[in-house]
C-alpha cells in the first residue's frame, strides 16, 4: 500500500487547470513541512484532480494550512546537468482544512457546505419540491 499523509503550509497559490471542452480539472500546489527534529522544511508537490480542484483553488492560497493524503509518486528524470534524479508528486485522494477561521479566509461551517455542493453529483442534489415530507 502507498499511502502518505503530509500536514503543512502552502508556499504559493494553487495553479488550477480547467477544461471544459472535456470537463476535466485539476489543482497543483506544494507544501511546507517541517521535520519533527532539527529546522529542516520538506516541500512536497500535491496535484488533485475533478471538482476537488475548484475547492482547492477557492478556499486555499499561499501560507494556508492542509492536512492532504494520497499516493505517492515517483518519476524519473534526467536534469539539465545530465545527473538523473526522481520527481515526487503526491497525487491527492483527500484532504481537509486546518488553522483558524483567519487563515482560511472563511467560517468552516460556509467552507465544508460550498466543499458538499462542489462535490455532491447533481443527481443527488435535490429540490425542496422533491423532499416527500
Amino acid at each position: 500500500m502507498n499511502m502518505k499523509i503530509i500536514k503543512g503550509r502552502l508556499v504559493r497559490d494553487p495553479e488550477y487547470t480547467q477544461n471544459p471542452e472535456e470537463n476535466k480539472s485539476f489543482a497543483k500546489w506544494t507544501v511546507a513541512t517541517d521535520r519533527r527534529f532539527g529546522d529542516e522544511t520538506d516541500y512536497h508537490d500535491c496535484i488533485i484532480f475533478g471538482k476537488r480542484a475548484g475547492v482547492v483553488d477557492k478556499w486555499l492560497a499561499k501560507g494556508s494550512e492542509i492536512l492532504c493524503w494520497g499516493e505517492e509518486h515517483h518519476e524519473p528524470y534526467t536534469g539539465k546537468d545530465g545527473v538523473k534524479r526522481k520527481s515526487i508528486t503526491l497525487f491527492v485522494d483527500g484532504f481537509d482544512f486546518c488553522g483558524s477561521r483567519k487563515d482560511n479566509g472563511q467560517a468552516a461551517a460556509e467552507i465544508a457546505k460550498d466543499a458538499a455542493a462542489l462535490l455532491m453529483p447533481d443527481t443527488m442534489q435535490a429540490q425542496e419540491e422533491d423532499i416527500p415530507f
